[in-house]
Formats: C-alpha cells, sequence, structure tokens
C-alpha cells in the first residue's frame, strides 16, 4: 500500500505537469493561429533578409509515447494547414495575373513563409520530442531530409553517414536555404560557407559516396 502522504503528492504533481502542459499546448495554439494570420495575410515586399542563426536546443516535456504521438501528429495537421493556406494564396495570385508570379515576386514570399513555418515547427516539435526522436522525424518530414533521402537512399551510405550529412545540411540551410541578401558580401559569405559544408560531406562519405551526392546537385 502507498501511504496517503505520499499518494497525495503524487496526485499533486500530476496535476500541477497536467496544468503545465495544458499552458504550453494553449500558447503553441495561440502562436499557430496568430503565425497563420500573419503569414498568410502578408503582402509587402520582400525585404532584404540576412542569414538566420541555428535554432537553439530546448528541453522537451516528459510525456508517455502515446501522448507524444498524438500531439506530434497535431503540430504536423497545424503547420500543414497554414502551409496549405500560404500554397493556396500564391496559386490564387498567379491565377489572377496573366505572367503568373515572377522568378523574385511572390515565389520568393512563399519560399520565405515555408522558411518561417519549418522553423516555427522545428520549435514546437523540440518541446514534445527529444533530440533523437526529432531528428528522425526531420529526416523523414522536413525538406533538408528529403533532400539527403533522394541523393543517399539509393547509395550505400550508412544512417550514421545519412544523419552526419543531414546535420551540416540542415546548419547550412538554417543560415542560408532561405535568405534572400544578394549583396557581393552575402553571396560570398554564401560560397565559402557552402564550400567549408562540402568538404565535411566528403569527410563524413568518402569519395565515392561524395560523388554520388553531388551528382545529385542542381544548384
Amino acid at each position: 500500500m502507498i501511504p496517503m502522504k505520499w499518494l497525495a503528492i503524487a496526485v499533486g504533481l500530476a496535476a500541477l505537469l497536467a496544468v503545465a502542459i495544458a499552458g504550453r499546448e494553449s500558447t503553441r495554439e495561440t502562436k499557430v493561429k496568430a503565425l497563420a494570420s500573419a503569414v498568410i495575410g502578408e503582402t509587402k515586399p520582400m525585404e532584404k533578409r540576412t542569414a538566420q542563426p541555428a535554432i537553439a536546443a530546448v528541453r522537451p516535456m516528459a510525456l508517455p509515447v502515446s501522448e507524444k504521438a498524438v500531439r506530434v501528429e497535431k503540430i504536423r495537421a497545424d503547420y500543414d494547414a497554414i502551409r496549405k493556406g500560404v500554397a493556396d494564396e500564391l496559386a490564387a495570385v498567379a491565377a489572377a495575373s496573366a505572367a503568373g508570379p515572377g522568378p523574385y515576386g511572390d515565389t520568393r514570399v512563399f519560399l520565405r513563409r515555408l522558411a518561417l513555418l519549418e522553423r516555427e515547427q522545428h520549435a514546437d516539435l523540440a518541446q514534445v520530442l527529444d533530440a533523437r526522436e526529432l531528428e528522425d522525424f526531420e529526416l523523414r518530414e522536413s525538406s533538408t531530409g528529403q533532400l539527403v533521402a533522394t541523393r543517399l537512399d539509393a547509395t550505400t551510405a550508412t544512417d550514421a553517414q545519412r544523419r552526419a550529412v543531414f546535420r551540416l545540411q540542415r546548419e547550412f540551410d538554417e543560415r542560408f536555404g532561405f535568405a534572400f541578401d544578394f549583396s557581393r558580401e552575402a553571396l560570398g559569405e554564401r560560397e565559402r560557407a557552402r564550400k567549408r559544408m562540402d568538404e565535411q560531406i566528403r569527410a563524413a562519405l568518402g569519395e565515392a559516396l561524395f560523388a554520388a551526392w553531388v551528382a545529385g546537385d542542381v544548384r
């Protein structure tokens, strides 16, 4: 038998945890709604963008596996709905214009919005999943993970090698993937970072696999 004193303490802690989780979930849902409104409704011209810093690590909530799955699916559904709204808006703009969106107009705004959504989704998932679980999810679901799969799935690259490449590419993408500063200095910084990343990927894969990786590069 558990002493009543300890049972009462356990019940109290569970109640506090439930309140904390509910508060975080409410905050997230409020943020998602605001983000949907801001992202979908944005119509102002693109301004010069600088490289973004890497996303800081956070400590995830302690949740049962089943609860994690429910929350991850809710986060995914929320952001998929916002992405659909952004895509529908871009399609409507294209349909209203005989020429469609220009290469540096609506399309750039669309890509910027997708970058923002991906960063926000990463931050929300990091509150639910631990580092390994989050990496597994993004290897399957993120644009960076899909890039790695496209280039390496048909090769003999090991799981460790794929993860190493994913981390390097993700760091680069977070900084430069959707930056729209085309000044000479910014482009030079991007190119230097890309070369450093390529050398690190070469070291992680070896020459033969690196050749396969480069063969899929459409830069």
